[in-house]
């Protein structure tokens, strides 16, 4: 069988969230629609939804991923899919997907 997922492509095919995100360039391009940016013009405060603390590679910017658990038949492994949480599009996998609850992601200090 064939893995449903691929990185760099939005899962589940479609994406997330009832909205109709899409990828014209294929996997690993942008996702459309857009976070937008500019100004409010009937205020002095600038408006940016590019807050996030993490870019993901389909343009968006969020403050933390969502991890979606697979499985992937080239390997016969659980995989963890990190994805971008508002239109689903995969960044990075890890595997087995009990590796993605044990990860660090800052280093410790030493106590």
């Amino acid at each position: 069988m064939a893995n449903s997922w691929e990185v760099g492509a939005l899962y589940p095919p479609g994406g997330l969230n009832n909205v109709k995100w899409s990828q014209p360039g294929g996997p690993g391009t942008l996702v459309y629609p857009q976070q937008q940016t500019g100004v409010d013009y009937f205020s002095i405060k600038p408006f940016s939804e590019l807050s996030g603390q993490f870019a993901c590679g389909c343009g968006h910017y969020v403050d933390q991923p969502l991890i979606q658990r697979e499985f992937d038949f080239d390997t016969e492994e659980s995989v963890a899919l990190i994805c971008c949480p508002m239109c689903g599009y995969v960044q990075y996998t890890l595997e087995p997907f009990e590796s993605a609850l044990n990860t660090v992601l800052q280093p410790q200090l030493p106590i």
